[in-house]
This record gives structure tokens, C-alpha cells and sequence, in this order.
């Protein structure tokens, strides 16, 4: 999961907005300071051989990206070690007994489901305070790092983190952040997420059998961790899927939230996970994954990931029905339309 950091809060109050933006500003200038290029750190013998061999293959990643049609000429061209696993924590919340967020806004960047902070204590503070208004919140490390096109972003430490399929991982995403910084509408994560993660993905696949040849050991390897993926996603869209049902039933209180507790706490041990789950984790899945299947199908109907990027070109903020848009059919339509007609 990714998180963009220079999202500001409309949620915040107004003592709170000035020190949010302040420490976004400070954290992406001292982000930038700290970034070396990355022809340094591969020429360092000093840096782990590891995080160089990874290094040295951005360069060939983000060519390719450009000839898919991806704008990846600002970004990526340095590379910074950052603390405690992440550059940003991410926040985010949701109504206890519905899949409703508060709205984290910018007034040029638009608004957003989720908001960045680059220090580990402030997101956990921000978390708290919405704990405390009454809203189901997270606070989870951003182990990739975009601001979406409007700074020049460094690779950061923790995209270089993957045990399995790191090559893959890594080539995921790069191509998966730029596909950001090529086509962004403001106001719909929906929308820009889902085509980022399915383009990303398509693209991966392309570029791993352009780098070490067909049905290579990284091909296999990122197809499994992938197969691994899907089927955990698939089992918490079934958990979301359950709790909406039972936030819009008859059921009173209480009954809904002792059967909400039952439903996560069930998920939680079929993930293996140790740590409890509430809306806000489901909320922020169903951003990036709830249209995954149909993103896809676009992809096939376009025949490429190449013709998708050239079709979704053409989609403007004007197409999209209101701010947080998830209804996406007729944007999608529109897309594989454009794909038809230069076929």
C-alpha cells in the first residue's frame, strides 16, 4: 500500500492545519536534502551490494516505463536511507459503523482518503485524536513514498525492503508511482489508485520477461507473491463486503457492533495477523482493490498496458460524478473506448 504525503487536512483543526503543513514542508525539503543520486550510491562501496544491484536497475525500469508511455523523467533520480522503515505514516479513518471517511483536502491537490505525516509520533498523535472523536483510525508505515508529481521524488530505503521478488517488487513500484505522476485527477484516489495498481502491475509482468527473459525464477517468484496477495485481498473484501451489509441492516446498535467485532477478529486470525483490525484498514483496502478486477479487464479489452496509458490520458475531472467518485463504470467505459478507437 502507498501513501502521498502533501495531502493537507480539511478534518484538522485550525491550529492543527499550520503545523501539519508545516512539518509536510519540512519533511519533504529535509527528504530531498538527505537524497544523494544514485550513481553515488551504486559507485559507494560502502552501501550494502544488495541496495546497489537494486539501484543500478532503476534506470533501465524508468526507460521502460517512458516507453510505455509513463512520465518518469523527474522523478527517481536519487536515493535516500530513511528511519524506522518508512519516509511517511499513514493515517486513516472511517465512521465506526460505516465504510464513510473523513475528507483529507488540499485546495490544489484535491482531497484524499488517507494523510501523510513524516514523523512516526505526529501520526500516531493524529491518530489518537480521531480515536478520541469517535472514529475507527490506523497509523501504518508508507513503504513506498509519492508526493504525485509535485516534488522530484527519491527512491526511499524502504522500496528497496522486499525478501521475496525484490527486482519485482521494486520494478512494481516505480512503474506504480509514475503512472501517478503521468495521469492524476484530483479529488478521486479511486480512480487514480486502481489504474496505478493495475497498470503497475501489467507492466511488471512486461518488464521482468524484458529484463531476464520468459518464465524467468523473478517472473515465477512475483507470480506467486501476487497469487498470495490476491487471495488475502479476497478474503478481506469478503470481511468489508459482510460489515456493509450489517452497517446498513436493521440491526440496533449494539447487535451491529458485537457482530462487527466477530467478523474482524475472525479476519484477523485467517490473515495471521497480530494486531487488531477496525474500518479504517478495510476502508483504505477497498481504495486500492475494490476495482482491481475491472481495471484488468480494461487492460485485456485494451490489449496492452501501453494502449490503457494512452486512452486513460484522456480522462478529465469533468467525467467523474462527485469528489471521491467510486463508481467507476463510465470512466472505465471511456477508457476502453479510447483503447477501440486507435486500434
Amino acid at each position: 500500500m502507498r501513501a502521498l504525503a502533501l495531502a493537507a487536512a480539511l478534518a484538522l483543526t485550525a491550529c492543527e492545519m499550520p503545523a501539519y503543513l508545516g512539518q509536510a514542508i519540512h519533511g519533504q525539503l529535509d527528504l530531498m536534502r538527505r537524497a544523494r543520486p544514485i550513481e553515488d550510491v551504486i559507485d559507494d562501496p560502502t552501501e550494502p551490494i544488495e541496495v546497489r544491484l537494486l539501484l543500478a536497475e532503476i534506470s533501465g525500469i524508468k526507460a521502460f516505463g517512458a516507453d510505455a508511455g509513463l512520465n518518469t523523467k523527474k522523478n527517481y533520480r536519487t536515493y535516500a536511507d530513511v528511519p524506522e522503515g518508512a519516509a511517511v505514516w499513514f493515517v486513516g479513518a472511517s465512521k465506526p459503523l460505516a465504510f464513510e471517511a473523513p475528507r483529507w483536502c488540499f485546495p490544489i491537490a484535491g482531497c484524499f482518503t488517507g494523510l501523510g505525516w513524516f514523523d512516526r509520533d505526529d501520526a500516531i498523535a493524529h491518530r489518537e485524536r480521531l480515536k478520541r472523536a469517535g472514529w475507527d483510525a490506523m497509523a501504518r508505515p508508507a513503504g513506498a513514498y509519492s508526493t504525485g508529481g509535485w516534488f522530484p521524488d527519491p527512491v526511499v530505503s524502504s522500496m528497496l525492503d522486499a525478501d521475496v521478488a525484490p527486482y519485482a517488487e521494486l520494478a512494481n513500484v516505480l512503474l506504480h508511482e509514475s503512472v501517478h505522476a503521468t495521469i492524476f485527477i484530483p479529488d478521486q484516489p479511486y480512480f487514480n489508485e486502481g489504474l496505478a495498481e493495475a497498470i503497475g502491475d501489467a507492466l511488471t509482468v512486461e518488464w521482468l520477461r524484458d529484463r531476464f527473459g520468459p518464465d524467468s525464477q523473478e517472473e515465477r517468484d512475483w507470480l506467486a507473491v501476487q497469487e498470495w496477495r490476491r487471495d488475502r485481498v479476497a478474503r478481506e473484501l469478503v470481511a468489508f463486503k459482510a460489515l456493509d451489509a450489517l452497517y446498513k441492516s436493521d440491526q440496533p446498535t449494539a447487535a451491529k457492533l458485537k457482530a462487527k467485532a466477530e467478523i474482524l477478529e475472525q479476519l484477523r486470525a485467517d490473515l495471521g495477523m497480530w494486531r487488531p483490525l477496525n474500518n479504517a484498514h478495510l476502508i483504505e483496502l477497498r481504495v486500492y482493490q475494490s476495482s482491481y478486477a475491472e481495471f484488468g479487464a480494461v487492460v485485456a479489452a485494451c490489449g496492452s498496458a501501453r494502449a490503457m496509458i494512452a486512452a486513460a490520458k484522456a480522462v478529465r475531472r469533468s467525467d467523474f460524478t462527485k469528489e471521491l467518485d467510486d463508481q467507476l463504470a463510465p470512466v472505465l467505459a471511456k477508457i476502453t473506448a479510447g483503447c477501440r478507437a486507435h486500434k
